[in-house]
């Protein structure tokens, strides 16, 4: 079969096609459409029912961790504290003579003047 057969053989075809579109006898009758649409319809799966779950309250621990952004946040502010902590035990003998201890000891009054020379003043003050 050569490419003029083909073309010959689809030109038939688009003229059998064409003639099956004209006759009007062909063409389905409307009760015969509706009675397949209503066949389809009733075979058409029904939908299921929503399941309605009861709204949980969260407690106090998710109500926290919600309004400070969930778990990727109580992770950095965890791994701040963390920080924080190691930097408060590690401060050198400079920056705070006594250390921690020094701080939250009994004889904490003079602590400011440790940390900045601007806050001297307080401490003649106080005297």
């Amino acid at each position: 079969m050569n490419m003029a057969d083909k073309r010959v053989q689809d030109q038939e075809l688009d003229a059998l096609f064409a003639a099956a579109r004209d006759d009007a006898a062909q063409a389905p009758s409307s009760d015969l459409m509706a009675r397949v649409l209503a066949d389809a319809e009733a075979m058409q799966p029904k939908p299921a029912a929503p399941v309605v779950r009861p709204q949980s309250r969260g407690g106090l621990v998710s109500g926290i961790l919600s309004a400070i952004g969930g778990w990727p946040s109580l992770g950095g502010l965890a791994a701040a504290t963390v920080a924080g902590v190691w930097i408060g035990f590690s401060a050198t003998p400079t920056v705070l003579p006594d250390g921690l201890a020094g701080l939250v000891g009994e004889t904490n009054s003079d602590y400011l003047a440790y940390l900045d020379t601007s806050y001297a003043y307080l401490e003649e003050d106080a005297q």
